[in-house]
C-alpha cells in the first residue's frame, strides 16, 4: 500500500476515533484471521454486504473469478445482499442496472451507495435539518466546482445543484470531487476555490485507491481530496484548510443506511477488497467482515498493512 494511501485511511480513523483491530468477533482472533472459502460463510451470517469494483467487478464488463458464484449461492440460499459501494458516478437506479448488465441483479432496494447520502448532507449544510450537523451559516448550496465523471453530475442534479463549467466559479466556494479526473487547469481551480474564506470540499466518493483490471492499482477520488484538503491551507483559513466532509465507507452514514435496510437482528458480513473503507468500515457498522485479498490490497504487503494500520478483517477471501 503507498505511504500516501495509508496517511489517507489514518485520517479516517482519527475523524472516527476509533482505534485497536477492526474487526468484531470479539474472540481475539482480529491479528489471526481465518482463511476461508465462501461455502463456509453462508450459513454463519444472516445478511451479506458487498462492494462492488475490485470485489465483484471492475471496469466494462470485466467480473472477478468466483464472484458470480458467491452471489448465486446467496441467492439461491435467500440471503438478504446488499451492493455498499463508494460510486458517486451516478444515482443508485443507474448504479443498479450496471451491476445487473454484469450478472449481478442488485435492485436499487438493495444498492446503497455513497451518492445517494448527498442530499442528507446538503439538507444539513442548507440549514433544512433538525438532526446532524450544527451549520453556523447554512449554504445556498445551487452550484459547485466539481471534478469526476460527466455522468456524476446527475448525483449533483439530483440534490438541486448545478456543476459550473470548469473555468468558473460557483457562488459559493464549494468544491465536490467524486472521481479523479482532474486535469492541472481544474486542480488548480479547485484550490484556488478551497483557499476562500468559508470554503467546503465535499469528498462524494472516499476510496483512496482502486484496483484496474490489469492489477496494477491507481490514486483516486479519496486521495485527489486529501491532495486538495493539503493544498489549499492558507493564511486566509488561519491555515487550517478547507472543511471537509466524506461520503460513503468508512463513514458511519453509509452503515446506517445499509443496517436499516436489513433485518433488525441480523448478523451481517461485509464483503470488500479494501482494508481502509470496506473491513474498517465495517468496524465502525459492528459488522464482520471478510477481505478479498490480491486485488485492491497487494497480498505481498498484507502482514505490513494491516499493522501499519490496526486494521484487520475476520476473514480472508
Amino acid at each position: 500500500m503507498e505511504l500516501f494511501e495509508k496517511d489517507v485511511y489514518k485520517r479516517y480513523k482519527e475523524i472516527l476515533k476509533l482505534s485497536g483491530a477492526a474487526c468484531n468477533s470479539g474472540d481475539g482472533s482480529c491479528a489471526n484471521p481465518s482463511k476461508v472459502s465462501f461455502s463456509e460463510l453462508v450459513d454463519k451470517y444472516d445478511a451479506f454486504c458487498f462492494d462492488g469494483y475490485g470485489t465483484l467487478y471492475n471496469r466494462g464488463d470485466f467480473v472477478y473469478p468466483g464472484a458470480m458464484e458467491w452471489f448465486d449461492a446467496l441467492r439461491k440460499a435467500r440471503k438478504p445482499v446488499r451492493l455498499i459501494t463508494n460510486a458517486a458516478s451516478d444515482v443508485d437506479a443507474v448504479l443498479a442496472a450496471d451491476a445487473a448488465k454484469r450478472g449481478f441483479d442488485f435492485t436499487a432496494e438493495e444498492t446503497i451507495s455513497s451518492g445517494s447520502l448527498l442530499k442528507d448532507l446538503v439538507k444539513e449544510l442548507r440549514g433544512e435539518s433538525d438532526n446532524g450537523l450544527q451549520i453556523e451559516s447554512p449554504l445556498t448550496l445551487r452550484e459547485v466546482y466539481y471534478i469526476g465523471r460527466e455522468t456524476g453530475k446527475h448525483v449533483l442534479e439530483a440534490c438541486g445543484i448545478k456543476a459550473v463549467d470548469p473555468e468558473g466559479f460557483p457562488r459559493e466556494p464549494v468544491v465536490a470531487v467524486s472521481s479523479a479526473k482532474e486535469t492541472a487547469e481544474t486542480y488548480a481551480r479547485a484550490v484556488e476555490i478551497l483557499q476562500r474564506p468559508g470554503a467546503i470540499l465535499l469528498v462524494l466518493n472516499s476510496d483512496a485507491w482502486a484496483p484496474k483490471i490489469d492489477g496494477t492499482r491507481e490514486p483516486v477520488s479519496g486521495a485527489l481530496g486529501e491532495r486538495l484538503r493539503l493544498d489549499s491551507r492558507c493564511e486566509t483559513n488561519n491555515g487550517e484548510g478547507c472543511k471537509t466532509y466524506y461520503l460513503g465507507k468508512p463513514f458511519p452514514a453509509i452503515w446506517r443506511k445499509a443496517r436499516a435496510s436489513l433485518p433488525m437482528d441480523a448478523k451481517v458480513l461485509m464483503i470488500g477488497d479494501t482494508l481502509g473503507t470496506d473491513v474498517f468500515g465495517a468496524r465502525v457498522a459492528g459488522f464482520h467482515s471478510a477481505l478479498v485479498v490480491g486485488r485492491n490490497q497487494p497480498a505481498v504487503e498484507l502482514e505490513e498493512d494491516q499493522n501499519d494500520l490496526g486494521v484487520f478483517p475476520d476473514y480472508y477471501l
